[in-house]
């Protein structure tokens, strides 16, 4: 393993699972781009590194190929994925059209937002104002699950269903926005602010809000991404 690569190791977190020490360690590293791209990501390796046996190092890989992060070798195995930059062009597009139209539908059918799901929704995120978490990938199905939910008061659970669908398909990339604790604290002020807009049926507001922050979300998390698969790519 390439000695640059060996001084980004941290010890294995003792309050956890080989099973998930192994994950978190190997996807912290791939997302700072520790590995390099073309080499396979060999178990035995990988379980020295981590100081693990094989099979939690096994379940780990299987679980990042599901998330995109890892991909499968042309000789066996697994290597660090290359998201392709087409694919999630699409997805962020999709992305967009599934949220603002929840944020439009209720004026344009004649309804309103679901009061109690905005106001729970609006109590978990001052909390985490007053609270902010320290800056973790794990942070991402937070951030998902915010806009899931803001979706679900416009009361369409199928635009709700297919936008888990393209978090899923996205998240690959947009794990790389929540790296560092101003991304996590400019997160949450931005979506209280959406939240703000949508309670005071202010659509457009909300769109407006929406867009600059998906915006800059999207710009960060590829910027980050980019660096990485450029740092595995000088690897050997």
């Amino acid at each position: 393993m390439d000695s640059a690569v060996d001084t980004l190791q941290d010890p294995a977190p003792s309050n956890m699972s080989p099973s998930e020490s192994a994950y978190r360690q190997l996807r912290d590293r791939l997302l700072i781009g520790g590995f390099p791209l073309t080499r396979q990501l060999a178990e035995k390796r990988l379980a020295a590194m981590f100081g693990v046996s094989r099979t939690p190092v096994r379940h780990a890989l299987i679980r990042l190929h599901g998330e995109g992060l890892v991909s499968q070798h042309a000789q066996g195995g697994y290597r660090p994925a290359v998201p392709d930059p087409n694919d999630i062009a699409c997805l962020y597009e999709a992305r967009r059209a599934l949220e603002i139209g929840a944020l439009w539908r209720p004026e344009e059918a004649g309804t309103s937002h679901d009061r109690g799901k905005l106001d729970a929704l609006r109590e978990d995120w001052e909390a985490l104002r007053r609270d902010p978490p320290p800056a973790d990938a794990e942070f991402v199905t937070t951030d998902e699950d915010f806009h899931i939910r803001l979706a679900q008061a416009a009361g369409n659970e199928v635009v709700a269903d297919l936008l888990r669908s393209v978090n899923a398909r996205i998240r690959v990339i947009r794990i790389h926005d929540f790296l560092s604790d101003d991304r996590i604290e400019v997160t949450i002020g931005e979506h209280l602010g959406i939240l703000q807009a949508v309670a005071a049926d202010d659509p457009a507001g909300a769109e407006k809000l929406f867009r600059a922050h998906l915006a800059k979300s999207k710009e960060i998390a590829e910027e980050r991404a980019l660096r990485a698969i450029a740092r595995m790519a000088t690897l050997d």
